[in-house]
């Protein structure tokens, strides 16, 4: 304390989220404060940058600084989004010419095909990581499956604790998440372990 600078406060934790202004929730049991708000602009950006991503879709040329403009231009709002872009709208936008825009196109296109565990760690449910989605792939085969597993379910799985088990029925209680499954199946994303 002895070292610290006169001039500075203690630490508030903020209550409203400063992006969207929405209360912050703190989830008894867990260290930190969380904005719920499932639209808000910081969340969607970093939920999509991590569906691209190299451990989930592995969407090749669809980096960070390009998720945060296609959000700005409001061409995508969410991950089906990114399956309904042309060749046209990418190749219109800023430093980006026709054959980047095509070699965006095909990337996304191939994106479609990812293993099933990729897809499960790329849907942002919160404690799914890599790990966890390749015995949730395993043991369910499908999205579909998943979706529609009870908690109980869940649990059993070795490796899969209450609140991993928790986390994934309260993920899929959730219309919005359902509908964007139904959506990226729509979009032609394979959903189910090759057999």
């Amino acid at each position: 304390l002895d070292r610290r600078d006169p001039s500075s406060v203690p630490f508030v934790m903020p209550t409203e989220c400063p992006s969207c202004g929405t209360p912050i929730v703190h989830v008894e049991g867990e260290a930190a404060h969380r904005c719920i708000n499932s639209r808000c602009p910081e969340q969607q950006y970093e939920r999509i940058r991590h569906f691209v991503s190299k451990a989930a879709m592995d969407i090749e040329g669809l980096g960070e600084k390009l998720v945060a403009v296609l959000l700005e231009q409001e061409l995508i709002a969410d991950f089906p989004d990114i399956y309904k872009l042309t060749a046209e709208q990418l190749a219109n936008m800023e430093r980006m010419g026709e054959k980047s825009a095509a070699n965006l196109v095909t990337a996304i296109e191939q994106s479609k095909t990812r293993p099933l565990a990729s897809v499960i760690a790329a849907l942002g449910i919160f404690h799914v990581g890599g790990e966890t989605a390749e015995l949730l792939a395993r043991r369910f085969g499908s999205v579909q499956r998943l979706m529609d597993a009870p908690e109980d379910e869940l649990q059993a799985i070795p490796g899969i604790g209450p609140i991993v088990a928790r986390s994934i029925a309260e993920h899929y209680q959730n219309d919005g998440n359902r509908l964007i499954v139904t959506e990226l199946a729509q979009a032609g994303v394979t959903l189910e372990a090759e057999l």
